[in-house]
């Protein structure tokens, strides 16, 4: 599955330098009823641009899709399918699921399999024997302490990077993921285990986020029978078939062992409540960004953004248009200073609601402790952002097939499933882990 997966992100990742095919599927002619690769020929139309379409004013410029090859599917099909489907895998099945089937996860572990991993030479005092040991993240080295700071500004910096320059330009986005790539097989090579996953991939605050303690549909590892090899973490398969562990200890307490005992021994940890609370803020300053730009969101409802032939020329314009009057603030700076803004915001009014809870709880002398006030607040921002995520995620995409039906449907979907996690997460504790995990011990 995981070979799968790679093999059909690559050849996205070809489409995107040379496709000579799909981009007869998207003319905005095609009579495809069903097509979701099809341009909408409202884009292209004069008169209706003004009523369906303005950017700042003024109706967007549109060349038709053939003319230069600027626009192509190979956006649509990553930004509306690839990246949704990856965040529901986290709510529904969790981290057991995706990170088997990561094609990210897939490539760093090449220099593992090649045996071309970098190693650290090794002296006895005593006898003097030299040996090699693979290098690993060390527990209390900055990386160790200060990953989940790394790998938000990561993510933030590729958000700020798509609304600039990814969103509609196929060359710069084949490139980003032809880098990223790179980077995963490099840290590979550089750590042992999955390094890439644990300290380096935008993906894990996310996965944080969305899965919580534990999500739908994953195993519970503390309540399963006795076995060396849990949930997802590392292994290889014996010649008669049988796994066996191969975990190196690159991460302790590691979510692929574990992801409850993970979520509540690192729920207190430098950065968490950033990637909590700073991740609601940063959905809601990216979408919103679609509006203070543009002045309406049918500019983000349209999908245009993922087919402007001239976004790199765009940059030094006026980024924010508000009340009808443009702010001559650079699309450079203005994307920037507004997920900055927005995470910044996510955290304080986070912050302060779970200061407020805390109070009130104190006030009517329940008995919840600090940490579980905190639980039940980033239980409620995963509720909150995942709704706000669906919400903006899925439709231009759904919208193409003209069906309000079904825009209304997969909105139901988000609600059910985010509703039955938010019930079943809610009522999870640390101490009513650990209760199961000892019980399930003493009955071992």
């Amino acid at each position: 599955m995981r070979l799968v997966l790679v093999i059909g992100w690559l050849i996205l990742i070809i489409s995107l330098f040379y496709d000579p095919i799909t981009p007869y599927l998207s003319n905005p002619d095609a009579k495809w009823n069903l097509s979701f690769l099809r341009l909408d020929p409202r884009l292209f139309d004069s008169e209706l641009c003004h009523e369906f379409l303005e950017v700042q004013g003024e109706c967007l410029s549109e060349a038709p899709f053939l003319v230069g090859g600027k626009t192509f599917w190979g956006t649509r099909i990553f930004w509306g399918i690839v990246i949704p489907c990856a965040i529901m895998i986290l709510l529904v099945f969790g981290h057991e699921l995706w990170r088997r089937i990561c094609p990210l996860s897939f490539l760093s572990q090449i220099p593992r399999a090649l045996g071309i991993q970098r190693k650290r030479k090794i002296v006895n005092s005593r006898t003097g024997k030299v040996r090699y040991e693979i290098v690993k993240v060390q527990k209390n080295s900055w990386l160790a302490r200060n990953h989940l700071y790394l790998q938000f500004a990561l993510l933030c910096t590729g958000l700020i990077a798509r609304i600039l320059f990814l969103n509609s330009d196929r060359i710069v986005l084949g490139s980003f993921l032809l880098l990223t790539i790179f980077s995963a097989i490099l840290v590979g090579y550089l750590f042992s285990g999955k390094s890439w996953c644990q300290y380096f991939c935008p993906m894990a605050p996310v996965q944080l986020v969305y899965e919580g303690p534990r999500s739908l549909l994953g195993s519970e590892a503390h309540r399963g029978p006795k076995q060396t090899i849990t949930q997802s973490m590392c292994r290889t398969v014996e010649k008669d078939g049988q796994e066996k562990s191969a975990c190196v200890g690159c991460q302790s307490p590691c979510v692929d062992i574990d992801a409850e005992r993970s979520y509540w021994e690192v729920i207190n940890q430098p950065g968490r409540k950033l990637v909590q609370y700073g991740y609601v803020g940063l959905v809601i300053g990216f979408y919103l960004y679609y509006f203070l730009y543009s002045g309406s969101l049918n500019y983000y409802y349209s999908g245009a953004w993922g087919h402007e032939s001239n976004k790199l020329e765009t940059l030094f314009n006026p980024g924010f248009y508000i009340n009808n009057t443009a702010i001559p603030i650079p699309r450079l700076i203005a994307a920037p200073l507004t997920i900055i803004f927005f995470v910044a915001l996510g955290y304080w009014g986070f912050s302060q609601l779970e200061k407020a809870y805390r109070a009130y709880l104190i006030r009517n002398k329940k008995n919840i402790d600090k940490q579980q006030a905190q639980h039940h607040i980033f239980s409620l921002c995963t509720f909150v952002v995942v709704n706000i995520y669906f919400t903006f995620v899925s439709r231009p995409a759904l919208k193409l097939f003209n069906s309000p039906s079904l825009e209304q449907g997969a909105s139901v979907v988000v609600i059910i499933l985010s509703t039955i996690w938010l019930y079943r997460t809610l009522g999870r504790s640390n101490e009513a882990y650990t209760k199961e995990s000892i019980a399930n011990s003493l009955r071992r």
